[in-house]
């Protein structure tokens, strides 16, 4: 099995609130590095989390993704032309359309 690859970008890391651009794909050969990988980065939470370049997400990644949000530690940014956004929405996934729609939910 071919392992999939994702990035963080963190660059907007310093900006408020912090954001976390991801791009590649998360699948079980990746999902528990990508969410251990979030879980390390420094900084307040939640983290914006804002996931519509990533190609490719299966049910390990939403997994992660649901560990991350039970822990308060991300808010998700889903665009409306996302690759994944269908899925997100079928697994009732929770996420904004913007970033600036998931900062208006940050205390």
């Amino acid at each position: 099995m071919t392992r999939a690859a994702f990035e963080l970008h963190t660059d907007g890391l310093a900006s408020a609130p912090p954001t976390v651009t991801v791009t590649g794909e998360v699948d079980v050969t990746n999902a528990h590095d990508f969410a251990e990988s979030i879980a390390a980065l420094p900084g307040r939470r939640p983290l914006l989390l804002e996931l519509s370049r990533l190609g490719y997400l299966d049910s390990a990644g939403f997994a992660a993704l649901d560990r991350l949000l039970a822990d308060d530690a991300v808010v998700l940014v889903l665009a409306p032309d996302s690759p994944i956004r269908r899925a997100a929405e079928l697994v009732d996934l929770p996420f904004h359309g913007d970033t600036a729609a998931a900062a208006r939910t940050l205390p």
